[in-house]
């Protein structure tokens, strides 16, 4: 029907183009311009909304070993195991691998999408596929993920286990450097090659460390603590500082080795930020724990400013690349704040979607769009960014709980 009345269109308007070439050449002109806007209107066709190409998501099962791979944008899936139960996952800074913790069982294993990036393009490297390499140092407990090297803290002897991407398809094991006494740790990765990592110097009772110190790839000492707290945990850097959480301020750590405390605003009590981000287009830092809030932490001017009103959240998460923060507070609403300003861009409730209290779920975003996990309903739903209406929803065997953003946020493949 379409077809038909777009070709009464174009013979109405040939008929109109012959005779106003006798007399009206501007009027002859105008024709064949419509004449040929309407044959391109025709041809051309508009994109349907989708995610992009080669985005990909590995959700871990909440209990079983099952690790579903999914491709949002053909709503294609494929089934992998991995050793043990109940694994967190994480992406490597490059988007090609996801790493697959199991504290419990002192496992780590790597998950190769077989997607490449290089800016605006990816390479397909295989199949994707588990990679040789596997980390059994004790109790892993901390993922972090630059220089294209993914390094993993230790808890059972505060140890480093490092390996270069370029190398998980070759190496049985990762290397491993000794760091001190076991607690419950982090470490970053600076860009100078050297690590800020916690240290346990057991003035306070527990596993959490009260002082960072910068090692070398060998683990010799760099640099000594040069602050004591009452307690860390949580961290983030951006290359050149690293930033932890602790009981007495924000420690800063600069990779020349000087260290520094960042006050909490006046009134915080005893309330202290545990969870540590940087958003890298946002170039922001930011920190969080319940019952306390979110905050946006400035280093520079050594100061910290709470992000909207929320104190009682189930999750906190940026988006992939560093722009957005996503937080979905107890009563089920979920909200989008711009990292740099935080101004709220976007917010909805989610129930009727999922039990927010059963479901404790877990949340990942690309540009275009956000995944909310909803085990007890073997889902993971998929929101617009833009204003977190729903988009579709992807039902997964067993309880798919935890998300990792991989592949690459793009559409084209190159063929050289």
């Amino acid at each position: 029907m379409i077809h038909l009345l777009v070709l009464g269109i174009r013979f109405i308007l040939f008929i109109l183009l012959m005779n106003a070439q006798r007399f009206y050449p501007v009027l002859a002109t105008l024709a064949l311009g419509l004449l040929t806007s309407c044959d391109k209107s025709s041809t051309e066709s508009v994109r349907p909304e989708s995610e992009s190409t080669y985005t990909r998501l590995v959700v871990s099962d909440k209990t079983s070993s099952a690790v579903t791979f999914l491709d949002p944008a053909k709503n294609e899936q494929s089934a992998f195991q991995a050793s043990f139960g109940g694994s967190t996952v994480y992406p490597s800074a490059t988007g090609r691998w996801a790493v697959v913790v199991n504290s419990a069982n002192s496992m780590v294993e790597f998950f190769d999408t077989g997607i490449e990036r290089h800016d605006n393009h990816v390479h397909i490297k295989g199949t994707p596929k588990w990679g040789t390499t596997r980390s059994a140092g004790p109790s892993p407990s901390h993922v972090y993920s630059s220089h294209n090297q993914i390094s993993i803290f230790n808890d059972g002897n505060a140890s480093i286990s490092y390996v270069q991407e370029g190398q998980l398809h070759t190496l049985p094991a990762p290397g491993t450097i000794a760091t001190g006494t076991a607690h419950h740790g982090a470490m970053v990765l600076f860009d100078n090659g050297n690590y800020a990592v916690t240290h346990k110097n057991n003035s306070v009772s527990g596993a959490l460390p009260e002082q960072v110190k910068i090692v070398n790839a060998q683990g010799a000492v760099v640099h000594a603590p040069a602050l004591a707290t009452k307690g860390i945990h949580g961290d983030a850097a951006d290359g050149q500082q690293a930033l932890f959480g602790t009981v007495d301020g924000v420690l800063v750590v600069r990779q020349t080795g000087e260290q520094r405390l960042i006050p909490y605003p006046a009134g915080s009590g005893t309330n202290w930020l545990s969870s540590i981000y940087y958003a890298k287009k946002a170039r922001t830092f930011l920190g969080s724990r319940n019952n306390y809030g979110i905050f946006r932490i400035d280093p520079a001017a050594n100061t910290m400013t709470q992000m909207g009103s929320t104190t009682k959240f189930v999750r906190v998460a940026l988006d992939e690349e560093g722009e957005s923060v996503l937080v979905l507070d107890e009563d089920g609403t979920l909200s989008s704040y711009d990292a740099a300003t935080g101004t709220r861009q976007a917010s909805r409730s989610l129930v009727g979607l999922l039990d927010v209290k059963a479901a404790m779920p877990y949340l990942v975003a690309s540009r275009q769009y956000v995944y909310v996990s909803n085990a007890p309903a073997g889902k993971v739903h998929m929101l617009r960014k833009a204003d977190l209406t729903d988009r579709q929803t992807f039902v997964i065997a067993g309880e798919p709980s935890r998300l990792a953003l991989v592949g690459a946020d793009v559409d084209e493949e190159s063929g050289h």
